[in-house]
């Protein structure tokens, strides 16, 4: 197992409440929406999926698209493989997605260059995930990155 995630439930229960969180976002929300692609998130230790659809209409109201926490029958266009705790630290805004997927941490398939134009669009998420994980009481998988030090000449 990871070092963040217990199990598949407990990462679906944080990534379930930041979802929410970004995909009611005014803001975040529908410029996610505008994308109109489908993505599958496929994670590993532990094994987990969470799909965003962002072609059809919400399923509930107040949102810009629908989540789906578990495998689902909904056809991705875009899918992203990655450990649970490499995904716990892009969301922090600690990776840098295209180094990633060159040093084979993610591996990915369907319209990257679709997937590629929403990453704009997120980076505000990245101060998100932190508030979420201390809203609903995880404040202790919060990473806090150390600022490098500039070296004196």
């Amino acid at each position: 197992m990871g070092k963040y995630y217990k199990d598949a439930d407990h990462l679906y229960e944080i990534y379930g409440h930041f979802m929410t969180s970004i995909l009611t976002d005014d803001k975040i929300g529908p410029k996610m929406a505008k994308s109109g692609i489908i993505i599958k998130f496929i994670y590993t230790d532990p094994d987990s999926e969470i799909t965003i659809d962002l072609r059809n209409p919400p399923k509930e109201e107040g949102f810009y698209g629908t989540f789906y926490l578990g495998p689902c029958d909904v056809k991705e266009d875009v899918w992203s493989k990655q450990k649970a705790d490499f995904s716990h630290s892009f969301w922090h805004g600690h990776e840098n997605p295209i180094a990633a997927v060159t040093r084979g941490h993610v591996k990915q398939g369907g319209k990257i260059t679709a997937m590629m134009k929403l990453l704009p669009v997120v980076r505000p998420s990245f101060k998100r995930f932190p508030e979420v994980l201390k809203e609903i009481g995880y404040e202790d998988l919060v990473i806090i990155k150390e600022k490098k030090k500039k070296a004196r000449q």
